[in-house]
This record gives structure tokens, C-alpha cells and sequence, in this order.
């Protein structure tokens, strides 16, 4: 399309500028205060450079259309990586044309596990993940009738771990497919202050500890008087406030512990550089130990908040741990909810009360007794014994 088109198209959608690629197909139409500028563009892709007053870096956005052949998109995956920025927050959002996964498709052919190899090396060698979404569970359709119409997720949001250390909740909305064959994505960076009382969660790395024992046997010994239900949460409760006062005492903050020993290790090594006594080297070896052992700690922590369990104890993993840790948090946000009449919300109080709502419901509702399962118990008194 002519560059003059493109600009009466901006004129008429009330935006103050517009880029386009090399083949002027994929446009990117902005309004100040937002400021940006070409890094690189393609027949199947361009790349920004995005700056606001809100953001407290300035990121980089990549938005492909790519072609449906093999070969041509091998070209999109070249032009992406030497677009891809160092150190800083990226993201790679639209038509990929390829899906990954049989799930990622209804009708058709069956799908090749070969089909999606090639975008899972490029979201390897990127460093780059899905950043997930709600809606639909397909983008695009034929629009065919019958046992012809395909259904497939062609269009997605890949962002880098820089992107999910933002201080802003990403959304990704598949909104409705009309009347295109493909659903727009809706993409929004929405601050969350969040406020709210984080839940107790146990640590493995507290089991190190011998001491752990005897704080949650004197917690759980102290009398309660009440109902049973009543006693146990009262003892949880006491065993989790015990259990946290003690970590302050004893473990600290874990990454603090690792700088702390990291420069006492370096102090001692600077102290047996000059001394060259053997108390000197002694000191050295502890510091390296205490170091070695924050470490050990620092990476069982990580492992554990990843939930990554097939790797070997000991494996230095943390860049590994903290990028699935970022990808869980990015995909784990909920943006909206379904309410029982069918109506989406997107407003924090309206998800906390409509969860409430449902819960409610469904611990309040009353039991039904049912035997169907009772052939599968195994019973506890043989015929022999009776």
C-alpha cells in the first residue's frame, strides 16, 4: 500500500504517527506521550524501539506476520534474533503462523510433532516465552463448514524475562474473530498494587536445619482449648508464626546471606594473600564453606519456587530457576474471570468478590451421600478375623 494511504488511515484513526515494514503490511499506529523509533523490519516483521513516561525502562516490541511456508519463516527467526535487544524487556507479538502443540488445533490433519520445532528453537535460542491468554482457545479459523473447518492458536504474545520483571501485570485478551479470519489480541501492561497478605509457604531449605524440629514440637504442644477443628487451626496457626520468627532468626534473608558471604570471602582471600599464615587459610576455608553453603540454599530456594524437580541436586541452575519462576508469575496472573451468570470482570474487587461468591457455594452446599465408590475400599476386617 502507498505510504500516503497509510497516513490518510492514521488521520482517520485520530494517532498522531505510524511505522510500517519494508512491505508496508504491518503497521504500527502510536499516540504521545509514547515515543518510538525503527530498530529493524522485514517482509514478515518490524521491530521498535518503545519509549513512556510510565515505563521504567524503555522495551522493545517485535510484530510478525509470518509467511506459511518453512523456508520463509526460517528467514523471520534470522531477522528477530538480530533484532533481539541485550538486557532489556522484549516482546514478540503476532500471526506466527506455525503451532506447537496438538492442542493448538481442531480439525484438519493431525498435527506433526515436527510442525513446531522450529518455533520452539527460536523461543529457545531467545530466551523468550508465551505470555499466555484469556479468551478463545483458537485465533484464526477457515471459516469452513463441517469436517473442513481448521481451528488453530496462530497468534500469541512471546515475551523475555526482563518483560516480567516490570512492574506491570501482562494481559493478553483474544478478542472477537469478525470480521477477520483471526482474533485481534488485545495486549495491556496494567499496574497491580498488590497489598495483600502473602500465603505461608514452607521451605525445603529449613529441613537443613536441626532446630526446625524443636520449634514446631513446642508450638504444637501448647494447649488449645475448643472443638477439634478449632484446635487444629490453632495450632497451624501458632506453628506458622513460630515457624517465621524463627526464620528471621536463623535463616534471614537468603540473598542478603549470599552477598554478605560472597564479601567475607573475598575479605578472607585478601587476608591470606598478605598474611600467608596458617590461621589465615583456615579463615579462608570457612569463608568459602559459608559461601558454598548460601549458595546451596540460595538455588534449593529457586528450585523449589520453579517447582523443576528432574534436575540434580547441586546443578548450578539459578539463570534457569529465576526464568521459570518469571514465566510462571507472567502466566499465573489472573486478568478476568467468568462470573456464574457468564459476565466477564477484570476489576480486582470484582475477581476477589466473585471467587468468594463460588467458593462459598461450593463448600456450603450439602453433601450428598454416595456408595459408588465404596467397592473400591478396601475393607479393613477380612471374613477370617470375624
Amino acid at each position: 500500500m502507498e505510504v500516503s494511504k497509510i497516513d490518510t488511515i492514521r488521520l482517520r484513526l485520530s494517532f498522531d504517527c505510524v511505522l510500517f515494514n519494508m512491505s508496508a503490511d504491518l503497521w504500527v499506529f502510536y499516540k504521545s506521550p509514547l515515543v518510538c523509533s525503527l530498530v529493524g523490519s522485514s517482509d514478515q516483521h518490524i521491530t521498535i524501539d518503545v519509549h513512556h513516561p510510565l515505563l521504567p525502562t524503555a522495551m522493545v516490541c517485535s510484530w510478525v506476520h509470518a509467511r506459511c511456508s518453512l523456508e520463509a519463516r526460517m528467514d523471520l527467526w534470522r531477522d528477530l534474533l538480530v533484532d533481539r535487544p541485550n538486557q532489556r524487556p522484549w516482546c514478540v507479538g503476532g500471526d506466527f503462523n506455525v503451532i506447537v502443540s496438538p492442542d493448538k488445533k481442531r480439525g484438519g490433519r493431525p498435527f506433526v510433532p515436527a510442525e513446531g520445532l522450529e518455533l520452539m528453537a527460536f523461543m529457545e535460542e531467545a530466551e523468550v516465552f508465551d505470555a499466555g491468554f484469556s479468551g478463545s482457545s483458537f485465533t484464526w479459523c477457515n471459516n469452513r463448514r463441517g469436517r473442513s473447518r481448521v481451528w488453530k492458536r496462530l497468534d500469541r504474545l512471546l515475551v523475555n524475562g526482563d518483560v516480567a520483571e516490570l512492574s506491570a501485570a501482562i494481559s493478553v485478551v483474544y478478542l472477537a474473530r469478525h470480521p477477520s479470519d483471526h482474533a485481534p489480541l488485545k495486549i495491556s501492561f496494567a499496574t497491580r498494587q498488590d497489598s495483600k497478605p502473602r500465603p505461608f509457604r514452607f521451605l525445603n531449605a529449613w529441613t537443613s536445619s536441626l532446630s526446625l524440629l524443636e520449634v514446631i514440637r513446642s508450638s504444637w504442644e501448647m494447649p488449645v482449648s475448643g472443638s477439634p477443628w478449632r484446635v487444629l487451626c490453632s495450632k497451624l496457626l501458632a506453628a506458622r508464626r513460630a515457624i517465621q520468627h524463627w526464620n528471621k532468626s536463623s535463616f534471614g534473608n537468603i540473598f542478603d546471606n549470599v552477598k554478605v558471604a560472597e564479601l567475607r570471602m573475598v575479605q578472607a582471600e585478601a587476608a591470606a594473600e598478605s598474611a600467608e599464615s596458617e590461621e589465615a587459610h583456615i579463615g579462608l576455608q570457612e569463608a568459602q564453606a559459608n559461601f558454598r553453603h548460601a549458595l546451596a540454599i540460595e538455588e534449593q530456594f529457586w528450585s523449589q519456587k520453579a517447582r523443576v524437580k528432574w534436575l540434580s541436586h547441586g546443578d548450578r541452575n539459578s539463570k534457569f530457576f529465576h526464568a521459570v519462576v518469571r514465566q510462571r508469575r507472567v502466566q499465573g496472573t489472573i486478568h478476568r474471570i467468568k462470573t456464574l451468570e457468564g459476565l466477564w470482570v477484570d476489576k480486582d474487587g470484582d475477581i476477589a468478590e466473585e471467587a468468594i461468591r463460588f467458593f462459598s457455594g461450593l463448600y456450603s452446599e450439602s453433601a450428598v451421600p454416595s456408595f459408588e465408590l465404596l467397592p473400591l475400599i478396601p475393607p479393613t476386617i477380612c471374613r477370617r478375623t470375624t
